[in-house]
This record gives C-alpha cells, structure tokens and sequence, in this order.
C-alpha cells in the first residue's frame, strides 16, 4: 500500500521503521522499549480489531428472550436490555421519565412500562412478568390469531352445513353385497360375501374353524417348528457337509424363518437326506439261516438258506436211487447251520473176495435175498472192503466211503458242507444203538429177517461209521479182546448157523412165551420151515454185509462261529 504522506513536500518522508518506541514494556500487548513505531501500531491495531469484533451485536444470541418487539442494534443497546432483564428477575421498575429535547414536554419512554404479572399462556421459559407495552403488543397478536381462526372455523362450518343439507336431501340406497367365486369351499357359482364368509369360517370340512382344530393354533404351530433337532450346523447323511452348505436339493433348506412352511421344506431336505444315503448304502449280507436278495427297486426279500436234499458221497456204486425210490436213499440237507440226514444205509456185500454184489430196492425185489439173475439164495455175509465199499474196525465198527488208498472219506457232498469247513464236534444217533436187519430166503416163498445192533457215528470231518455192540463189549476197561457176544443185547443179535433150522414163532406148540401152569418149565420152539443159507454172527464187523439200517433223526451242526457258509441254489434236487 502507498503511504499517505510519500508525497507531502516540503517533508522529507521518513519510515516507521526507523522510528523507536521509547515507553515502557506493555506487556498486555507483548511490546517492549526499543521495537519500532510499526510493531507498536501493529499491535494496537489488532487488539483494537479484536475488541470491536467481541463488541459486535451479532455475536450474540438473544433468542432464548424471544423478543417481540425489536432486538437491540448496538453494544449500548444490548447492555441496556440487559440490565432491564436483571431488574426484572430482581423486581425493580425500570420506569423513568425524560424531557424531549425537540418539544420540551415530558414522555415516558419504553424503561417507563410497568411491569405486570402475565396469564399462565403467556408464560415463557419460567418469565412470570412483561412490561405493560410488551404484553398488549403479545395480547394483541395473539387475539388477532385467534380472529383469524374462527373466521377459518366460521367459512370450514358453512362448508358442512351446506353438505350435510345436501346429504339429508338425498335418499337413502339399498345395498346389494357383492357376489365372487367361491368353488373351493361352496359348489360351484358365485356367492354374495356374507355366505362366502360365513362358509370361510364356519364350514365343518373346510372352513377356518375346522382348519384350526386340524392344524392347532398359530403358537402353537410356532411351537412345533422350534422343536426341531436338527440345525443348520448338523452334518448331512449323504454328503458329510453342514445343511446350510446349501448344496445341490440342499438349496432349499431354510436356516432363519420360523414358519411351518420353511419347517416342513426342511424335513423334506432331511428326507431327501436320508434317501440319498440309504439308497446306496443298503447291502445285504447272507447268513448260514437266510439268504437275503436286494432288487434294483430296492425290494429286500429273504429265503431261508437250505440246500435241499443231497445224496450221501459213497453209496452210488451199489445202491439204488431210480425214481419213487429216492427216499430209500441216505441224504442230508442242510438248513441254516444244521444238518439233517434221511434215508437208508446198506452195508455193501461182496460177492466174491473182490466182487461187489449191487444193491435192489423197487417195489418187487428187496434184495440182498437172492441173486434177481440166478434165483439163487444170497449165501454170504461178509462186508465189501474194496474201492466204494467199508473200512472194518477190529473192534467192532464199519467206515463208509473208503478210497483207493484205503481210507475213508467224508460222505457229506461239497454242495452241503464246502471242502473248507467242518462240523463242530463229532455226532451220534440220538437214539443209541438202532436195530438194523437183512432179509434172507430160508426157502421157496419164505424169508426171513437177521438182526443186530448197531450205533450210527458222524466225524467233525463228515466220516460216517457204525459202532456194533461189539465195540462196547471190548471195551479197554477189561483190556480183554474176547469179551464180545456176553451183553444181553445178543438176545436180539443173530447168532446163526448155515444149515441149520428156522424157528418160526407163530407155531401152535411154541410155549417160549407163555406156560400152561406155573412152575418150571422148558422153553419149546418149533423149528418147521427151513435152515439158514449161511452162518451169520450179527455182532462181528466180518460178517454183517447186506444188513440195512435208517438214519433218520441224525442231525448236526456245522460251527457256530462260521457266519457265512456258501449255499447253492436253495432247495437243489440232487
């Protein structure tokens, strides 16, 4: 900026700057003796601005009075109309009186108001009391308002008199309801509302009365839904994930809504859950009792395991099995873990030394009596030892199925009992020694029947023998090998010899079973018919070739802890 006086000759112009401030430190404004008239002016200056800031009117708020009048426009002013304010929270008057300077007469200024006590709505902010000016001014607006107000009312009121009129002019309408669709409630056609109502809450199939006795109340449908178990965290059957995974149909499980709809949308996603696992992981294992079958259409069907009825390894080389004589045959079957056998066991005969002689049984010939070529009467009775044939035990047994290395072999086929499994211990007829017998010929149309006794014996290995009385004659308790033919149980065995005469027990004369008087007497049997066509000791394993015995009722038990035993086709016919 140019200085003012930079041109007032004849003055030399000289710089603030160069003039001193030799006065005292002002420490108010931070001078100090010795800085420069600028620095001095400067800051007289600024202070002086700032004080003149501070002293604005505007700087103020003043509308907490909520002045009605006009508010003060200078410091003066404002200093005045607060001091009247203090005098009115303390109950001075603020009146005065004055001389007009331009008439001479006397007025009573604003500060000449008396102060008076106000009604209760025009109380502000706790302020009890307003000059006698302020509150005629107040009044004033005030009644003007409310002037202003009824002449509104006043027009608003003509407005409904005239419509009210015009509505009692008018004559009353009759309503009609109006009729809609209801076919799935009502048979079919439209209804007016109050009916289709009426059904909507009162139709005993259909209506919401019966609607909420079948599906309960609200809460308690609310209640239901929060007794779910499973939640969003729980793994899934079928896919090991969360089912908030939301994977695949999982999409649709809901993890926030309470409702019965997003309840039942879940049990759907856990039922489509437990189908997707359960169809592909059902299996079925069979077990030695049932066979169980797994169709594509997921059908679980059972049969029990049994083999049918199998024929006996080692009887095929001299027994008949031809048709309507099968059940002569000896056969087993198996059920479950359990084996059955049925039928008939022959003890071969040989023919010759190294012959052996063919087994007949049809419904004409019961052979081992005679040769069914020849007529000639079987004359032998020793048991066939070859291939096929029997294993004869020195103390009194026989051993079927021997091979070609002179060893016995298992009778119970590989159809019934694989080549890798056994039975759990060795078995015997639960009937003890069992009374097996050989039809002979004695003469032309005459036969008769040796007997003996004799225990059917199964090995855990399938070895099937026959334990004669002998064998528990000869016992090792009395360590004698001579012992045998002393039981009483030889009252039953055949001791014959050839050659000599039958006995027939039905003669008039035998008196073995009965006595004209007591006492003492000889036992008489007539001896009328024929002899023995050989000699024939019952009770020794040489000489018992030909003698049939059953062996029904034998039963066994493969091991128990064998849980799966492979079957053929159930219920095969040999």
């Amino acid at each position: 900026m140019k200085p003012l006086n930079y041109d007032n000759s004849p003055c030399s112009p000289t710089s603030s700057n160069c003039v001193i401030w030799q006065g005292p430190d002002l420490h108010c404004i931070k001078l100090c003796k010795g800085d420069t008239i600028s620095d001095v002016i400067a800051s007289l200056a600024t202070e002086l601005c700032n004080v003149m800031d501070q002293l604005s009117i505007t700087n103020y708020d003043l509308s907490c009075f909520e002045l009605v009048g006009c508010k003060p426009e200078t410091y003066q002013e404002l200093l005045q109309f607060l001091i009247e304010q203090i005098c009115l929270t303390q109950g001075l008057s603020t009146t005065s009186t004055g001389t007009s300077t331009d008439t001479g007469t006397v007025t009573k200024s604003k500060t000449d108001d008396v102060l008076i006590t106000v009604a209760p709505c025009f109380i502000v902010n706790g302020i009890t009391v307003m000059t006698l000016t302020d509150y005629v001014i107040a009044i004033g607006l005030r009644i003007c308002s409310i002037i202003d107000q009824i002449a509104l009312i006043n027009n608003t009121l003509s407005e409904l008199t005239i419509r009210v009129g015009n509505l009692e002019d008018v004559v009353i309408p009759t309503y009609t309801l109006p009729s809609i669709p209801a076919d799935c409630i009502l048979a079919p056609g439209s209804y007016p509302l109050d009916t289709v109502l009426n059904a909507l809450m009162n139709n005993d199939t259909l209506g919401y009365c019966a609607l909420l006795s079948a599906t309960d109340t609200p809460a308690n449908l609310i209640s239901s839904v929060l007794s779910q178990c499973i939640t969003n965290s729980n793994l899934q059957l079928s896919t090991g994930t969360a089912y908030s995974a939301n994977a695949n149909w999982n999409s649709n499980w809901n993890t926030t809504d309470v409702t019965v709809a997003a309840s039942l949308r879940n049990i759907w996603v856990v039922l489509c859950d437990i189908y997707s696992y359960l169809k592909n992981i059902i299996t079925v294992q069979d077990t030695n009792t049932v066979n169980l079958t797994l169709t594509s259409s997921n059908i679980l069907s059972a049969e029990v395991q049994d083999t049918g009825w199998v024929k006996l390894e080692g009887f095929d080389t001299y027994m008949n099995d031809t048709a309507g004589t099968l059940y002569e045959y000896p056969q087993v079957r198996r059920i479950g873990n359990q084996l059955h056998f049925k039928g008939n066991i022959v003890i071969p005969l040989a023919e010759t030394t190294s012959a052996l002689r063919p087994w007949l049984y049809t419904a004409t010939v019961n052979n081992y009596e005679e040769d069914p070529s020849t007529g000639n009467a079987t004359t032998i009775a020793t048991p066939y030892q070859g291939l096929g044939g029997v294993i004869t035990g020195s103390f009194g047994s026989i051993t079927f199925n021997r091979n070609a290395l002179g060893s016995a072999e298992s009778v119970i086929p590989v159809s019934v009992i694989p080549s890798t499994y056994q039975l759990d211990g060795a078995y015997q007829h639960p009937a003890g020694f069992k009374i097996s017998q050989r039809i002979i010929k004695i003469a032309s149309g005459t036969s008769t029947m040796l007997t003996t006794l004799l225990a059917i014996n199964l090995s855990a290995t399938g070895i099937l023998s026959l334990g004669l009385v002998k064998n528990t004659e000869e016992s090792n308790i009395n360590g004698s090998n001579n012992a045998f033919d002393t039981s009483h149980l030889n009252y039953i065995i055949s001791h014959v010899i050839s050659g000599e005469s039958v006995p027939q027990f039905k003669t008039p004369s035998n008196i073995i079973h009965s006595l004209a008087g007591g006492g003492t007497s000889d036992l008489n049997l007539d001896f009328p018919i024929g002899t023995y066509p050989f000699s024939c000791n019952a009770n020794d394993e040489t000489e018992i070739g030909g003698f049939v015995m059953t062996i029904t009722g034998l039963t066994a038990f493969i091991s128990p802890c064998e849980k799966m035993i492979p079957t053929p086709t159930p219920c095969a016919i040999p």
